[in-house]
C-alpha cells in the first residue's frame, strides 16, 4: 500500500510526497464499510512518523486527474521517483453502478495519463514505478 511504501522510503533517508485525494476512506464511509483496525488520518499519521522519527512525508491533497493540480505537485517536489498507486483499486467497487464504473475508469486511465505527462513535462530524468 502506499502509506507503507511512504514509510519504507522514509526510513530509507529518501525524501517522500505523498499526492492523494483521500476519497478512499470517504468511499468506505458512503458505503457504511470501515477497517478492522482504526485507521488514523493521513495527517495524523505524517504527525506521528515525525514524531516517531524526526521524518518529514510531504502531503499534497488533490486529483490527479487534474493536471494543474499534479503539475504544480510536480515542479514544488521536483522529484526523481514515482510510486504510482493512484488508482482506485476496488473492481466491487466500480460493479456497484454505472456512475462508479465510469469514476473508477476516469480516475484510473485519465490519473496515470497525468502521471505520465506529468513526468514528461516536469521531469524527464524521473523514473516511474507503476503498483496501482
Amino acid at each position: 500500500c502506499g502509506w507503507a511504501t511512504a514509510l519504507h522510503l522514509s526510513k530509507k533517508n529518501y525524501e517522500v510526497c505523498i499526492v492523494d485525494n483521500l476519497v478512499r476512506r470517504l468511499f468506505d464511509h458512503q458505503l457504511g464499510l470501515e477497517s478492522l483496525t482504526p485507521i488514523a488520518s493521513i495527517h495524523d499519521r505524517i504527525s506521528r512518523w515525525k514524531a516517531l522519527t524526526g521524518k518529514s512525508i510531504e502531503l499534497y491533497v488533490g486529483d490527479i486527474c487534474d493536471f494543474e493540480f499534479l503539475a504544480e505537485s510536480f515542479k514544488s517536489f521536483e522529484p526523481d521517483s514515482v510510486v504510482h498507486f493512484g488508482e482506485q483499486r476496488s473492481a466491487p467497487y466500480s460493479m456497484i453502478d454505472r456512475s462508479r464504473a465510469v469514476y473508477t475508469q476516469h480516475n484510473n486511465v485519465i490519473g496515470t495519463l497525468n502521471v505520465l505527462f506529468a513526468i514528461k513535462e516536469f521531469g524527464e530524468e524521473c523514473h516511474l514505478v507503476k503498483l496501482g
